[in-house]
């Protein structure tokens, strides 16, 4: 366990000396701010409008709806993104640079150095994620109150999210020494892993459940509605260790060829 937390140590320690991290972490906020800012906007003016006229119904007309769900969807959206490009040096770059062949002479084993680097991923998006947090807080001042069982199982949500994009990012990482490359196949499955649910609607029914089962937003949408489901975490945890365990294959592949 030294080991792992050592290896994340190093890596978050090597991020946080850099600018564009910072410079991420602004551009990060201030989308997201955005983000917040226009469906706050949009919530209160809807909200508005259907108070003058009750005779209009407006569906999804509550906090949960109207902006807790929608933000995060937005938010995993900009790390669809985000993710590839942080995740592009993780191994490409120590395989650029020579460092790898360094790393794996140490008394390593693949799995420890795979979950250290996944470990510092996890940490650096919570460094990102933690200030969003606060956007609902201060919405406070114009009355709007989350539930906070709510608020904790979209933000659960979008943890397994983001983490599911780091392992994705990793594994296609430990394919190539090229960053750009890596980003690109990174960004490319993730999008698959989006869009394949709404693939569901243009094929047979028996296809159509396989596609909604892939897809990542059909298991994410409920967390965001505050609905727990155990096939949701056992989704996600699947699509972790499965890329975690390849990225740990990949390794062992190149360490065998040598």
């Amino acid at each position: 366990m030294s080991k792992i937390i050592a290896i994340a140590r190093r890596d978050l320690t090597a991020w946080l000396h850099t600018f564009s991290f910072y410079l991420l972490a602004a551009f990060f906020l201030g989308v997201t701010g955005y983000f917040f800012w226009s469906d706050l906007s949009y919530f209160s003016l809807v909200s508005f409008q259907a108070a003058s006229n009750p005779a209009v119904e407006v569906k999804g007309l509550n906090l949960t709806e109207g902006i807790l769900s929608l933000f995060l969807a937005n938010v995993t959206v900009l790390l669809l993104l985000l993710i590839p490009i942080l995740t592009m040096r993780s191994f490409a770059e120590e395989k650029r640079q020579g460092t790898l062949e360094l790393l794996l002479a140490y008394p390593v084993y693949d799995f420890q150095l795979v979950a250290g680097k996944f470990f510092a991923l996890l940490m650096m998006l919570s460094l990102l994620l933690l200030p969003t947090v606060s956007y609902f807080f201060l919405a406070r001042w114009v009355g709007a109150r989350f539930e906070l069982a709510t608020l904790g199982t979209g933000y659960l949500g979008l943890v397994l999210v983001a983490a599911s994009y780091a392992a994705l990012g990793l594994f296609t990482s430990s394919l190539t020494e090229h960053q750009a490359v890596s980003a690109g196949i990174g960004f490319a499955v993730l999008l698959f892993f989006w869009v394949v649910g709404w693939m569901a609607e243009w094929t047979s029914p028996d296809l159509g459940h396989v596609f909604r089962e892939l897809s990542l937003v059909e298991h994410f949408r409920d967390l965001t509605r505050g609905v727990v489901d155990t096939r949701d975490i056992a989704y996600f945890g699947l699509f972790i260790g499965f890329f975690l365990y390849a990225t740990r294959l990949t390794l062992g592949i190149r360490t065998w060829k040598k």
